[in-house]
């Protein structure tokens, strides 16, 4: 890693427990990897005891960390639509927040059209099949 010691490469934000690293040079070590350096605890982590604690509150912190949203509004997206005619993947901006497996909209960079989507992963989105017929 090339930089002054002490000098921020990448910010991580952990979707699962909502902690914030910094990948950091290591002054110690200039010519090894970086430091990952815990700058924030999450919510999902910030009550950390025991060993025992945290095995009993891991169902807990796994449902906190469903309803966390993975998606915020203005973020960049892929949507995905599958079928047996195509297999397709556009790009479109979110609307609005969404958790995993959540339903929200999402506008496409071509042609603007607003469409409904579902959350499968940060960055990812499912079209939502409209129902059989015409409107």
């Amino acid at each position: 890693m090339i930089g002054p010691p002490g000098e921020i490469f990448r910010e991580i934000d952990d979707p699962h427990t909502g902690d914030r690293w910094l990948v950091m040079r290591d002054a110690a070590n200039p010519a090894g990897p970086g430091r990952l350096v815990l700058v924030e605890a999450g919510e999902a982590t910030s009550g950390r005891g025991t060993a025992g604690d945290v095995r009993q509150t891991g169902d807990t912190a796994r449902n906190v960390a469903r309803l966390r949203p993975l998606i915020r509004a203005g973020d960049a997206l892929v949507v995905e639509e599958h079928t047996r005619v195509v297999d397709a993947k556009l790009e479109a901006v979110a609307l609005g927040p969404a958790a995993m497996g959540a339903e929200f909209r999402a506008r496409l960079k071509v042609g603007g059209k607003v469409v409904r989507v579902v959350a499968v992963a940060a960055g990812r989105a499912v079209l939502v099949p409209e129902s059989e017929g015409w409107r």
